[in-house]
């Protein structure tokens, strides 16, 4: 599968594996999910490996601090779930939670705190304050994975410039 950024570990190798695994395996084994690894996203990934990392990093914050790790990790594999390459604008930041929302019910069975999840992960760019702690944890790992996704972006340009310039 893949390794979690900045993890040590694959997501098949780490000591949660097998309760990581169990939790998403639905979500990780459908066709829409792995077609998310055509799309670019943040500049240096795709969007399967940003859901993959937001998911197995919320499922081991939810696990640590008592919430529910696998509604947690299902609705991060599915918060960014949507087939298409839009420019970042402030309408589509605001829009594609509930394009995601309803791609994911019409695909899998949602539990309300992953469905508040998925839509509200992009509070308070979006309206709609959070509901579950669950939700809480993914929106701010989603924010901590897209800078880290972004400045690896800007190293590997900052990389290619200087050999460039050679």
């Amino acid at each position: 599968m893949s390794r979690a950024i900045g993890s040590r570990y694959t997501v098949e190798t780490s000591p949660q594996a097998v309760e990581y695994l169990t939790a998403v395996e639905d979500v990780l084994d459908s066709e829409e999910v792995q077609d998310l690894k055509y799309f670019a996203h943040h500049h240096s990934t795709t969007r399967f490996q940003h859901c993959l990392n937001v998911s197995y990093y919320s499922f081991l914050l939810c696990r640590k601090l008592g919430f529910d790790a696998r509604q947690a990790a299902r609705a991060g594999m599915l918060h960014d779930l949507y087939h298409s390459s839009p420019k970042c604008t402030k309408e589509h930041l605001r829009n594609h939670p509930r394009i995601a929302l309803e791609n994911a019910r019409n695909n899998f069975d949602l539990s309300d705190v992953e469905e508040d999840v998925i839509l509200k992960h992009m509070w308070p760019i979006r309206k709609g304050r959070p509901s579950y702690p669950e939700s809480y944890v993914v929106m701010f790992t989603d924010k901590y994975i897209a800078l880290i996704e972004y400045c690896a972006y800007i190293k590997q340009s900052a990389k290619h410039t200087i050999k460039k310039h050679k």
